[in-house]
């Protein structure tokens, strides 16, 4: 089948010779019409394509500016609760060394037992 379709493709696709007078007959017609004459246009930069390039420049700024706030934000809030937690640490290292102390000073200042004075 495959075989079959290129055949025919080749046939459909051949180059085939113009009947004898297309050329005149083509060039009769072009002289009959009017031609207007079309000028190149000249590259010119348009106000609207650089205003859009100088909003995605800006876009793009104030892209990367938040995104900076947005990390020294987090950073700042990130650093209060490491401080928090150091001071809750802080506040619980203290209580422990007052109950220790507290001990320390009533065990000190005891009066000696009876079973401390004949040693």
């Amino acid at each position: 089948m495959t075989e079959e379709f290129e055949r025919g493709l080749r046939g459909a696709l051949r180059p085939v010779d113009p009947p004898s007078g297309f050329a005149d007959r083509v060039l009769e017609r072009l002289d009959r019409q009017s031609v207007v004459p079309v000028e190149p246009r000249v590259w010119r930069p348009r106000v609207r394509a650089l205003q859009r390039h100088w909003y995605s420049g800006v876009a793009l700024a104030a892209s990367v500016v938040l995104a900076v706030v947005a990390v020294n934000q987090l950073q700042d809030e990130r650093s209060e609760r490491e401080g928090l937690e150091a001071r809750r640490q802080l506040i619980e290292a203290l209580r422990v060394t007052s109950e220790k102390l507290d001990l320390a000073y009533e065990a000190v200042n005891r009066p000696p037992s009876t079973d401390d004075a004949g040693v």
